[in-house]
C-alpha cells in the first residue's frame, strides 16, 4: 500500500507542471474577445476626452480633424497578443505609400489607467522602437477608455490578476474622423487594407 501511495504521489508530481501549462495555454488562447459591432456613422473626434501622451503632453481626438488616423487598444504589460498587434500596426503604417504616411497619424490606447503612465508608455514606445513622429501611446481617465472602446466596438474586461482580456482591433478613421475600415485579430495579410487605405486616404488628402 505504501508502495502505491509513492507511485501515485509521483506519478502527481510529474503531471502537474503538465497540467498547470495546459492551464495557462487555454488561458491565452481564450483570452481574445471579438470585436462588437459599431451602428454609428458619426465622427469620433467629438469627443472631448483629453488623453496624455508618452511625452506628457495633453491631446484631444479633435487635433486629428482633417489627418487620417489608426487606432489601436493595447496595454503595456501585456505579454501575449498586444505585442503582436502593435507590430502588426507598424506593419500596415510602413506598407502605406510614402507620399502620403507623413500625414497618417497613429494613436495606440491602454486599457490599463492604473499602470500605464505616461513614463510607463514611453519606456514602452521605446522599447518597441515607435516613440517616432506621428505615433501616440496614450492614457485617460477609465471612463474616457471605455466610452472610446465601445464607440470602436472593442471588448475588453480586467481579470483578477490584473491583466486584460480584449479584442484584437486595429481601426482606421477617415480625415472626419469616421470608421473607415477595421481589421480585427492577428493574423493575416494587410497590404489589400493599405492599399484600400491608400486610396481612401488620397481621396480624402486632395
Amino acid at each position: 500500500m505504501q508502495y502505491l501511495k509513492r507511485i501515485f504521489l509521483l506519478l502527481g508530481l510529474l503531471l502537474m507542471p503538465l497540467l498547470a501549462l495546459s492551464q495557462h495555454k487555454m488561458t491565452m488562447d481564450d483570452a481574445g474577445l471579438d470585436a462588437a459591432k459599431t451602428y454609428h456613422a458619426e465622427s469620433l473626434y467629438h469627443m472631448n476626452a483629453e488623453w496624455a501622451n508618452q511625452n506628457g503632453e495633453t491631446i484631444q481626438l479633435a487635433d486629428y480633424l482633417g489627418q487620417p488616423l489608426v487606432l489601436v487598444m493595447f496595454y503595456g504589460r501585456c505579454t501575449g497578443t498586444c505585442p503582436v498587434l502593435i507590430q502588426r500596426t507598424w506593419k500596415l503604417y510602413s506598407g502605406i505609400d510614402v507620399d502620403i504616411r507623413d500625414r497618417v497619424q497613429v494613436l495606440a490606447v491602454s486599457f490599463d489607467y492604473k499602470n500605464d503612465t505616461p513614463q510607463a508608455l514611453k519606456e514602452y514606445a521605446e522599447h518597441e522602437q515607435l516613440d517616432i513622429p506621428g505615433w501616440n501611446f496614450v492614457t485617460a481617465q477609465q471612463s474616457d477608455i471605455r466610452e472610446l472602446a465601445m464607440l470602436l466596438g472593442v471588448q475588453y474586461r480586467e481579470r483578477s490578476d490584473g491583466h486584460f482580456e480584449h479584442s484584437n482591433l486595429i481601426t482606421v478613421l477617415d480625415a472626419q474622423g469616421k470608421i473607415l475600415l477595421r481589421s480585427e485579430g492577428i493574423k493575416g495579410g494587410l497590404s489589400d487594407t493599405a492599399t484600400t487605405i491608400e486610396e481612401l486616404f488620397k481621396s480624402d488628402l486632395q
